[in-house]
């Protein structure tokens, strides 16, 4: 049965009539902020989240200046949330009134011919988080009030946020098969590659490097436990081809002179998806998890695909189980996601988000719409 309100967690009468949220008028219009009908619990499945985090990504940053096919202004903007149950519907037996939650803000549906055949992880069915992320409440419906996953004590909430991310980058490890005694290169130096550096490291791989293209993400990489590839931006394309060789050149040097394992392509371009396929040791694998635009396309060597065996992986997304598995990882404490929230915007200030989000030293930029 549902569970008592703990203590100063607002009941469903308490509940206030309207609520601020962050909304996108279409592209290239800066996001304001305005008053929207508090979600309430509608139907016995429903279940209400006070936020306390939400993801402002470089998706969001994206769908705000140049738009997205999948959204229509206006709306509210955000996916990647974490807070405290508001209200349950009197269906909802799994959760309690003021537990901390983070929910799979994409689950597959299970009925689907892609479901039953594989791969889940492309499932096209779309739950939504209503009205989205970046408001004061939010309401789940069915599927995703099954898969709300409680977050324990000690996981703050801009981490617990972080746990869709964690599952995409935990498939792809797994699903390249990143073990001890490997060599990794993770080409990249945001979230997503210092998370990717975290997990090679705890499946054991023996060395993990990552590319830095600039002084301010190198501590952060030292951190995460990676050695630093500096790698040098150049100004023409002469000059590219001669920073590509020095960045071969040093990896090989770290590398016995054969190249990692594993190469892990998280920028989402096509230069370093090139370079991802010409650092790899030969027998090793490339995995593609940066996104790049429609139409992006890649001069392959055939060849040396073939005869020096290179395996690709593209990883987008996740199956069935992994987001769980994400966040018994948080739970556990073996994953500090922390040091990577490093830029915090509270809702009255969602103007600034675009241009904080682009920041140099902005890693994650969690979107708070209160102050406790």
């Amino acid at each position: 049965m549902t569970g008592p309100a703990v203590t100063g967690a607002p009941a469903p009468a308490a509940l206030p009539a309207l609520m601020r949220a962050a909304v996108w008028h279409g592209p290239g219009r800066p996001l304001t902020l305005e008053h929207l009908p508090v979600p309430r619990v509608e139907r016995p499945e429903d279940v209400v989240i006070r936020v306390r985090a939400a993801m402002f990504g470089a998706a969001l940053v994206r769908a705000v200046t140049v738009g997205h096919p999948r959204m229509t202004p206006p709306a509210v903007l955000g996916t990647l949330v974490a807070g405290r149950i508001a209200a349950l519907g009197p269906a909802v037996r799994h959760l309690t009134l003021g537990q901390s939650v983070t929910v799979d803000p994409h689950p597959p549906c299970g009925r689907c011919d892609t479901c039953r055949h594989g791969p889940a992880a492309l499932c096209t069915a779309r739950a939504r988080v209503e009205p989205g992320a970046h408001a004061e409440y939010v309401r789940l419906r069915p599927p995703l009030t099954d898969h709300v996953v409680p977050v324990p004590t000690g996981v703050s909430a801009g981490a617990a946020m972080l746990t869709e991310i964690v599952a995409c980058v935990l498939d792809a490890t797994d699903t390249a098969g990143i073990g001890p005694g490997q060599s990794v290169l993770v080409i990249g130096c945001g979230p997503v590659a210092l998370i990717q550096v975290r997990l090679a490291l705890l499946r054991g791989a023996e060395r993990v490097l990552c590319t830095v293209n600039h002084p301010a993400r190198r501590a952060a990489v030292r951190r995460a436990g990676a050695t630093v590839v500096d790698v040098d931006r150049a100004a023409d394309a002469g000059r590219a081809v001669e920073a590509d060789d020095r960045t071969a050149q040093r990896v090989r040097a770290l590398t016995d002179g054969r190249g990692p394992h594993v190469v892990v392509e998280a920028v989402g371009r096509a230069e370093t998806y090139r370079q991802a396929f010409a650092l790899v040791r030969p027998g090793g694998t490339v995995v593609g998890f940066g996104g790049c635009p429609p139409g992006t396309t890649l001069p392959v060597d055939l060849n040396a695909l073939h005869y020096r065996r290179i395996r690709y992986i593209g990883s987008y997304h996740y199956g069935p189980g992994v987001f769980r598995a994400a966040a018994d990882l948080l739970a556990r404490g073996v994953l500090d996601l922390d040091p990577l929230l490093t830029h915090r915007i509270p809702l009255d200030r969602i103007g600034d988000a675009v241009r904080t989000a682009r920041l140099t030293e902005c890693l994650v930029p969690v979107v708070e719409p209160w102050k406790d």
